[in-house]
């Protein structure tokens, strides 16, 4: 393991840049008011994304992404407004429309902030959200303003009165018809409910999700001596049932793996634009001779965890944290490697990658030039959100915040990448304590896993399966119409 001292070190020689330079503008802050962008480019009705909470996600979900929506939607955030009237008889209010783009832009900060993954849905819903206009001549949606606060955009609708209507009367009959269909789909859209699945693969696949949660729960118990596997099980003698967190674990920690929790943050205002990396790392064979506790379960273990907290130095003026490691981002990725791989040590065990909607975090550790994919020895994810719903047997995802409270977790300055870290692998200690010393005080033996299979386990037969880690992202390349990000910040 790299000390503080190397680390330091290694940033003796490296040379700072001053001051950012923005991104230049693109043809958004350029626009006169009633111009409209070329046929193709891609809108999202703006209703759309204040009703987004509630058409796609779960009642619980729901509410607490609507609560993170009311406080975030203008967060430093200017969106780009266009409109289009109504071509119908009932003259509706005007389709006000955003650019595509930051709604996925938005998206991907409420994931950062919420810890938990958000995103446009898939399949035919998606369609909704990319909706292209100016086919046969139809009118184009014309810009009529930019908004940081809903009484701004309140303010914009009256000058759309003021703006010269489109003329109908030069598009032929059919493209007509076709258009205030098309327009009569997407007013639809913001009454639409969510649709009914097919009741028996809904349930099925519910099944299967859940059981992935519980597989991860065991295996994150075996790692850490609190399950055995099913191997063992056939080749030793029943274990005690009066275990508890007083005592050493009853179990081998398998595989003596390294646990390396991260935590990534982004610029609010532009979420691409890294600004921390948090790491948290519990090395098992530091916990074989030490008791978890009991009384606040997991707790002995919390002081073995080794944390670290990145600021990157050309983004600086973006965050307000306390002291860390300034580093620059030409040299993160190399620190990075150093710390997550081990490469100060000839003993090379696996590496269980721990994170709150890890695949997020994992996918904005590329951003900073770490692929951990590439590291030879990843072999295991285990994701807090997913084993919180297990804990708590619910389909409901939790934030980070919110995980600890339940779990009686003290924290302070949440939403800082070193302490969510810290935060994070806690939670998967207490998680993974905590639901051990409950089955022995159910007398349910931990070799053979819960009594009776069920909407969670497999049952005796599960012991949490082998090592499961994710396939490296496949690059995706925009070849929509139009620049593909756009700043937040006019």
């Amino acid at each position: 393991m790299a000390s503080n001292r190397e680390l330091y070190a290694m940033m003796s020689n490296m040379s700072f840049s001053g001051s950012v330079t923005e991104p230049a503008g693109d043809r958004l802050f350029d626009l006169k008011v009633g111009e409209h962008l070329a046929k193709g480019f891609e809108f999202c009705p703006y209703k759309l994304i204040r009703k987004y909470p509630f058409l796609y996600h779960s009642k619980q979900d729901g509410e607490d992404l609507h609560e993170c929506m009311k406080i975030t939607i203008f967060e430093n955030r200017t969106w780009t407004f266009f409109y289009l009237l109504d071509p119908g008889p009932t003259n509706r209010e005007p389709l006000l429309l955003v650019p595509s783009s930051q709604v996925e832009e938005y998206l991907e900060y409420v994931s950062s902030w919420m810890k938990q993954k958000f995103s446009v849905p898939t399949g035919q819903e998606r369609d909704k959200f990319f909706v292209t206009f100016g086919e046969m001549d139809t009118p184009l949606p014309r810009f009529i303003g930019h908004a940081n606060s809903h009484n701004a955009v309140e303010s914009l609708k009256p000058q759309i009165l003021k703006l010269p209507k489109d003329n109908l009367t030069s598009i032929g009959t059919t493209a007509l018809e076709q258009y205030k269909t098309k327009m009569d789909g997407i007013y639809a859209t913001f009454r639409a409910e969510k649709k009914k699945k097919d009741g028996e693969a809904a349930r099925l696949k519910r099944l299967e999700r859940n059981k992935r949660c519980g597989r991860m729960m065991k295996r994150a118990q075996r790692y850490l001596g609190l399950r055995s596997s099913v191997t063992e099980q056939a080749n030793s003698r029943l274990p005690r049932l009066d275990w508890n967190g007083y005592m050493p674990v009853p179990f081998r920690t398998e595989d003596n793996v390294r646990f390396v929790c991260v935590d990534v943050e982004a610029w609010e205002r532009a979420t691409h634009v890294v600004t921390e990396v948090g790491l948290a790392i519990l090395d098992t064979r530091d916990i074989i001779s030490v008791p978890p506790g009991g009384s606040r379960v997991g707790y002995n273990w919390f002081t073995l965890i080794k944390s670290y907290h990145f600021r990157i130095r050309e983004h600086l003026d973006k965050i307000n944290y306390r002291q860390s490691l300034i580093v620059s981002s030409r040299h993160i990725s190399r620190i990075l490697s150093t710390i997550i791989e081990d490469k100060e040590s000839d003993d090379k065990r696996p590496i269980v990658m721990v994170g709150h909607d890890i695949g997020q975090d994992l996918k904005y550790l590329k951003k900073v030039g770490y692929n951990i994919w590439r590291a030879p020895h990843f072999s295991d994810e285990v994701d807090t959100q997913s084993m919180f719903q297990r804990y708590e047997k619910s389909m409901n995802g939790r934030g980070l915040q919110g995980v600890c409270q339940d779990l009686h977790i003290p924290g302070h300055h949440f939403h800082n990448a070193g302490n969510d870290a810290t935060y994070t692998l806690r939670a998967m200690i207490a998680m993974a304590v905590n639901y051990a010393s409950q089955s022995f005080v159910r007398r349910n033996d931990l070799e053979y896993g819960e009594a009776d299979p069920g909407e969670w386990s497999d049952g005796p037969v599960d012991d949490g399966g082998s090592p499961i880690k994710s396939s490296e992202p496949v690059p995706q390349y925009n070849n929509r119409a139009g620049p593909t990000r756009f700043g937040t910040n006019w």
